[in-house]
């Protein structure tokens, strides 16, 4: 039987927060979570678990679509802006400065936040922006800068639940 040590550490709660959101979107108690994550970055084995997520599904790409007009909505009646341009303008700030980010995505994501009648993203579209998830959605990562929130959903959990998670994070924005 391998001997087991405790490791008493101190960290920020946003940090502390955020692991439990990643240990909970992986029906795990956060202590085997920290436990296998530290196993898989000693053995070097970081890339495989984050290539592990499935690509997006078409319903969880509507799902998205749905949280990212809520929370553009949320942030037009939070800030002044002077139009949706300058809003959106706003948002682009935090979204390209990802490597993978590049005008065609920047032509649809207007579309998609500023034309009411534009089609959901779809699944192909989140795919490639992500590279099959291989990394985490600029679109999300730039939301979530944008708005300052601290509790902010994981990417899995907007996937599932959609905009209907927006009211629980409004009074952080």
């Amino acid at each position: 039987m391998t001997k087991r040590t405790q490791l008493n550490i101190n960290i920020d709660e946003p940090l502390l927060k955020e692991l439990k959101k990643l240990a909970l979107s992986q029906n795990l108690p956060l202590s085997v979570f920290i436990r296998n994550s530290l196993r898989d970055i000693v053995s070097g084995n970081t890339e495989e678990t984050i290539s592990l997520k499935s690509p997006f599904t078409d319903k969880q790409a509507y799902n998205c679509t749905s949280f990212m007009r809520a929370i553009f909505e949320k942030m037009r009646l939070k800030k002044t802006f002077k139009n949706d341009l300058d809003e959106f303008s706003d948002l682009l700030k935090h979204i390209e400065s990802s490597k993978q980010w590049n005008d065609v995505y920047t032509k649809r994501l207007k579309e998609v936040l500023l034309d009411e009648f534009a089609t959901p993203f779809k699944a192909e579209e989140l795919n490639e922006i992500s590279r099959q998830r291989k990394c985490e959605c600029p679109i999300y990562l730039g939301l979530k800068e944008w708005t300052g929130c601290i509790e902010y959903p994981t990417q899995d959990l907007i996937c599932n639940l959609g905009g209907s998670l927006v009211p629980l994070i409004e009074n952080q924005i």
